[in-house]
């Protein structure tokens, strides 16, 4: 669920209660939109995530490891200078709102203490993150807010900072039930309606779990409520929220994580809410692979855009090809016509532009109609036939050879699109656009210096049910170093005729039943057809997986191999795509 200003209370408690006092250690900036800060605090480490992501803007402590650039980020570089060695004085949020305000004690150029706040503005496509010296100046913020670009609200280095406008609302810290009474009465909209109007903070899940937790049905109009009695109960409520904090991560009945909460939800199944020790756990719970999917989404479009273009070019070449090859039939025919003609050049007469023939090319003999041109000679006509054969037989060859290639770049795009999906860090994605660029399919980027060697992604390595080792290549390159590096008696698996993951079990010995069927889940979920109910996917000895000199990566023929017939439930895919994430 986005982050909303009820959620983001029980967070700043939170981070107000492990952080105070700690020292920044580090300041890395894994994305253009988020912040990690590594802060040292009550002999622990901790890393504090604050992202202003349009889609998952958030703060909170993680222990998910992130791929930092090679390059540092502008920004990150002068969040190193400001913050670095800092001490965190204060965590504190604005109003109820979805704003969080970090109060550092830095130290200038002077060596003197001086304060910087640090806004964390949780407000959609509009998310920010603001260091602002202790006189209100900003130094610089992660997404700059020029007067084009609002004409509310400027947000630049040099500027002024001003807090986004708020709405005149009950803090839930602040309310009484007189207050809050006297608000209700003067609306008649659904009383949870009326909740996220007078009380800053609540979104519409939460609003009805309140109205749930305190008896009152959330549909029912402010009109037709005992406001006094509704007043007492939600006040007493608010006012209990220290008591009821227990983070629970909400997940669906595969196993997959689909939201968290500050205390169990009664508007949710009890049995699927699982209890957390922090709300950062439940968090961590809820964003393990989230993130870096849609980061790699969102980096690899693109690339994905470009590939699907190369797809319906290629697409259209066979096409084309293959309408080339169905026109063989009147290629021969040509030639049958230009032979007929030069045997029978006596009954072409002037003007004609049609002779009939016997077409000794055929049994019995039938006759034939072919026609002519009145503008050439009975031997230029003849010639012609000649001439659009010999052109038709060259373009037939030219068919044939270009399919054979063009197969091979249709398996190549195909899979090189089913490989995106995979990607998880840069190397990985590197690897892709590197195969694209050797077979001719990307232009080499120019404005790039040769590196010396391009960095190495790692494939998915997931443990058996028995401990046993199984490794996964992410992609063409990956599968090649995979296969091609594994022993000879280790079992090898693919999904049969499609575009997939090669997949080594780490082991000589004959792996047991239940490894060699969670070995083929994995080849058949990291493949095309992972929603196939019945897939073939095809296993072997890796002594007998073979790859031609001239193959493209990721290519290989086998034999002596065996198959399975995998249908994936989705519990299997929650259950594979939760211990991939453990990985990262």
């Amino acid at each position: 669920m986005p982050m909303d200003g009820f959620t983001l209370s029980f967070m700043q408690q939170e981070l107000h209660d492990t952080l105070l006092g700690g020292r920044v250690d580090k300041v890395n900036q894994p994305e253009r939109d988020v912040l990690v800060l590594g802060i040292r605090s009550g002999g622990s480490n901790h890393k504090l995530l604050l992202s202003a992501n349009a889609n998952q803007a958030r703060a909170q402590l993680t222990v998910q490891t992130y791929e930092n650039p090679v390059e540092p980020p502008m920004f990150c570089m002068l969040m190193r200078k400001h913050l670095q060695g800092a001490r965190v004085l204060n965590v504190e949020q604005v109003g109820g709102d979805r704003i969080l305000v970090i109060t550092f004690d830095c130290m200038d150029e002077m060596s003197d203490h001086v304060q910087k706040k640090l806004y964390l503005e949780i407000m959609g496509r509009h998310s920010n993150l603001t260091l602002v010296h202790a006189d209100g100046v900003i130094i610089d913020s992660i997404r700059h807010v020029n007067s084009e670009m609002s004409r509310v609200r400027t947000v630049l280095p040099g500027g002024v900072y001003h807090l986004p406008p708020q709405p005149e609302k009950l803090t839930p810290e602040t309310l009484s039930a007189q207050t809050l009474g006297d608000r209700l009465s003067q609306l008649s909209m659904p009383v949870s309606k009326a909740l996220m109007e007078c009380v800053a903070g609540m979104a519409s899940v939460c609003s009805k779990e309140i109205c749930t937790q305190t008896n009152i049905d959330p549909q029912v109009p402010c009109s037709d409520l005992n406001i006094p009695l509704a007043a007492e109960q939600l006040s007493a409520f608010f006012a209990d929220l220290p008591n009821r904090f227990q983070p629970v991560t909400l997940y669906d009945n595969a196993g997959m994580a689909i939201d968290f909460f500050p205390f169990p939800y009664l508007t949710r199944t009890a049995e699927n809410q699982k209890s957390m020790p922090t709300l950062s756990a439940a968090m961590d719970a809820f964003y393990l692979g989230r993130d870096l999917r849609m980061r790699m989404q969102q980096k690899s479009l693109g690339l994905q855009k470009h590939i699907k273009s190369a797809l319906e070019r290629t697409e259209k070449k066979k096409s084309i090809m293959l309408e080339t090859l169905a026109n063989a039939e009147k290629t021969e025919q040509n030639r049958v016509f230009g032979d007929l003609l030069t045997a029978n050049l006596h009954l072409l007469g002037k003007g004609q532009e049609t002779v009939t023939v016997q077409n000794y090319y055929e049994e019995g003999m039938p006759t034939v109609s072919i026609p002519v041109s009145t503008r050439l000679t009975p031997v230029q006509n003849a010639q012609s036939y000649y001439k659009k054969y010999r052109k038709a037989k060259i373009a037939e060859q030219y068919a044939e050879q270009q399919l054979v290639q063009i197969e091979k770049d249709l398996a190549l795009l195909e899979s090189a699109l089913d490989d995106l999906d995979k990607c998880e860090t840069s190397a990985d994605l590197a690897e892709v656009r590197f195969v694209l660029t050797e077979n001719g399919f990307l232009r080499p980027d120019a404005s790039q210096r040769k590196k010396k060697k391009m960095p190495e992604g790692k494939p998915y390595r997931f443990t058996a049910p028995d401990g046993t080792l199984i490794e996964v290549g992410k992609n063409s390159i990956q599968n090649d170093r995979l296969t091609l590096h594994a022993r000879g008696n280790e079992t090898w698996l693919h999904a049969q005729g499609i575009p997939g993951s090669h997949v080594i079990i780490r082991s000589e010995s004959e792996p047991s039943d239940e490894t060699l069927l969670y070995a083929a889940k994995l080849a058949a979920y990291y493949s095309k057809g992972r929603n196939h109910p019945a897939l073939p996917v095809d296993y072997t000895k890796r002594k007998h997986v073979k790859k031609s000199a001239n193959a493209a990566a990721g290519m290989v023929t086998y034999t002596h191999f065996q198959t399975a017939i995998i249908g994936l439930t989705p519990e299997d895919q929650a259950r594979i795509i939760k211990a991939a994430a453990k990985m990262e």
